[in-house]
């Protein structure tokens, strides 16, 4: 392949990687319920109660707790601490019974 060629064709495809990443995002905002934010936080505590298993589920109900907190505080420090105590049981009846304890305070 000769070098002219072989720059013509290096010319084309970086025109187009330059064109195709010029486009600009919209600016959409997704808008999370708290009642949505609360049900997930329900479905996670409700398969740890099943399990009695702190498995990787345990990150997003932190993630939802610090959401309930924001359109809740009470609520959200309440669970939040309950939370604090679920994250230091190793004992599967312990497990089950925190959550249990997490979901009526939902």
């Amino acid at each position: 392949m000769s070098l002219t060629r072989f720059s013509a064709i290096a010319l084309v495809i970086m025109s187009l990687a330059i064109s195709g990443c010029s486009g600009s995002l919209p600016d959409d905002k997704v808008v999370v319920t708290s009642s949505a934010i609360s049900g997930s936080a329900r479905e996670t505590l409700e398969g740890i109660e099943k399990s009695g298993v702190l498995g990787s589920t345990i990150t997003a109900l932190e993630s939802d707790i610090n959401g309930i907190k924001s359109t809740d505080a009470v609520k959200g420090e309440a669970l939040s601490k309950a939370y604090r105590e679920l994250q230091g049981l190793t004992k599967a009846d312990e497990i089950k019974a925190k959550a249990k304890e997490m979901i009526g305070k939902l």
